[in-house]
């Protein structure tokens, strides 16, 4: 690779600008890319990443499938809740990758607003059914049509999901490129909040 295209692509990798003041939280249906995306971003931006779900079964000694097969759902979201709590009060930031369910849980999805900015990664569900489809280690998805299922999530999903600070599409496009529109749009929501920090009371 020459020069001038090693410039190019350099130029096309945004970086942010400005340090973050909160972490940063990866919301969105199984699939979407929470974890590999997560990776990427946290290493672009010199955060650790943290996936929610491995947490969970470290404290727990369960995998995610064996906690609702044995404790249920409810189960589950509490224990959620505590750890996400714990990762976001341990002092440093990160990039915190939460399982589908958690934004739904009226708390979390709370914390999360007020302590992280909130990335909703959107993917189609036809996309989302073909990713899923490699692996079969999502409790969610053993009780009917994979299309069926996703339909009904997102339809409850979507709503609540749109309470994210921002929204990134994240469909066929490459991860690195998803990155970078995070990026993108991460410094258009500081440039925003900053100015609407800035500007005189009437």
């Amino acid at each position: 690779m020459n020069n001038t295209k090693r410039k190019k692509r350099k130029s096309l990798s945004p970086r942010l600008s400005c340090p973050l003041q909160k972490s940063i939280a990866l919301v969105g249906l199984m699939g979407c890319g929470k974890t590999s995306i997560g990776m990427r971003l946290a290493r672009r931006i010199n955060l650790t990443f943290v996936d929610s779900d491995h947490e969970i079964e470290k404290a727990a000694g369960h995998t995610v499938a064996e906690i609702f097969e044995k404790f249920g759902e409810d189960d589950f979201r509490k224990g959620e809740r505590r750890v996400i709590n714990r990762l976001l009060n341990q002092g440093e930031n990160i990039v915190l990758g939460t399982g589908g369910g958690a934004f739904m849980d009226e708390q979390t999805r709370g914390r999360l607003k007020l302590k992280t900015l909130v990335i909703w990664l959107r993917v189609d569900i036809d996309i989302l059914v073909e990713r899923t489809s490699r692996r079969d280690t999502r409790p969610l998805l053993q009780k009917g049509t994979p299309q069926d299922i996703f339909q009904k999530l997102a339809d409850e999903r979507h709503p609540v999901y749109e309470e994210s600070h921002i929204v990134v599409e994240s469909g066929q496009s490459p991860h690195d490129v998803v990155v970078n529109d995070i990026i993108w749009q991460i410094n258009k929501y500081l440039a925003s909040d900053k100015n609407n920090q800035s500007e005189p009371e009437n």
